[in-house]
Order: C-alpha cells, then structure tokens, then sequence
C-alpha cells in the first residue's frame, strides 16, 4: 500500500512530506525516505509542520502532512489563523487511532472526535478503511489539487495492513 500512495502523491505533483512519527505509518516514512521523487521534513510538533506545508502552499508546491489523529488537536489555531485565514489548501494523511481496533485507551477519546473535529475546520474526510480504497485515494487526491481545498486522509490500520 504504501508505495501505491506514494505513486499517488507523486502523479499529483506532491514531493514535499511533512511528517511526526506514527507507528502506523512508519513504513510509508521509511519507503518515502528512500523514494528520490520526496523531501522529508521533520517537525517537532504538528503545528510547525502546518506552517511548512503552508509555506510550500504558497510557493505552489504540492505537500502533504503525514500525522496520527491525536495531533489534530495541536494544530488547529494554526489551521484556523494560517490556512482558512489565507485561503492555503492542506492535504493531510491522518492516522486513525482510537478507533474499535484499538489498543490504547487513551486514544479512544480523540478518535471518536477526529472525523467531527476535521468537518467543523472544514476539511474535507475522507476515510480509508481497505486496500481497495485506494482508488478513491486517488480521485480524492487529484480533487484536492484542482480545488486547492483542505483534504484529511483518514486512514484506519487496515488500510495499510488489513490482517
């Protein structure tokens, strides 16, 4: 799965990712560290990588955020004063944690928040549950360029391994 977003991502002219670590993602990390058509960055904290990605917004070139639901929180007055402020379109793959796979109880709290979290900042959600979601990764994705509207992958587990 992870190369097949990364193709994704590439087609649709995003080489920048912005990313805080995440188990469930951590091979997607890995493969596009080694993938030359991307440049990682690594911010400390999930609004710092808002501001990088905002500015890759303005100079026009295509980032995505690779984040799990539980920074959401973190970020958003930077999202409401930087991106709704200045009309800058974010693409976010967001881990989804906390949800009936889960096996931290902690996490159960935001994640039965995230998707109403996400639709009151007016980002678009988009869930992926399954390896065939990935089609409408890609139709979501290449809607998110031509609009230059704010997208939130969100990803359940087995979306990436779906034992």
């Amino acid at each position: 799965m992870e190369l097949i977003v990364l193709d994704t991502l590439a087609r649709n002219g995003i080489d920048l990712a912005v990313t805080v670590p995440c188990k469930y993602i951590a091979r997607l990390i890995v493969e596009a560290e080694e993938d030359p058509r991307f440049t990682l960055m690594y911010p400390s904290r999930e609004e710092e990588g808002l501001g990088i990605a905002a500015g890759a917004a303005l100079a026009g070139r295509g980032a995505v955020m690779l984040l799990q639901n539980s920074g959401l929180g973190n970020m958003v007055n930077a999202y409401c004063s930087l991106n709704l402020f200045y009309g800058l379109p974010l693409c976010l793959i967001v881990t989804y944690r906390g949800d009936e796979l889960e096996r931290v109880p902690a996490q159960v709290p935001m994640g039965d928040r995230t998707e109403r979290l996400l639709e009151l900042l007016g980002i678009r959600v988009v869930l992926l549950e399954k390896p065939a979601d990935a089609l409408r990764f890609e139709v979501e994705l290449e809607a998110h360029r031509r609009n230059r509207t704010s997208v939130a992958f969100l990803s359940k587990r087995t979306f990436w391994s779906p034992s």
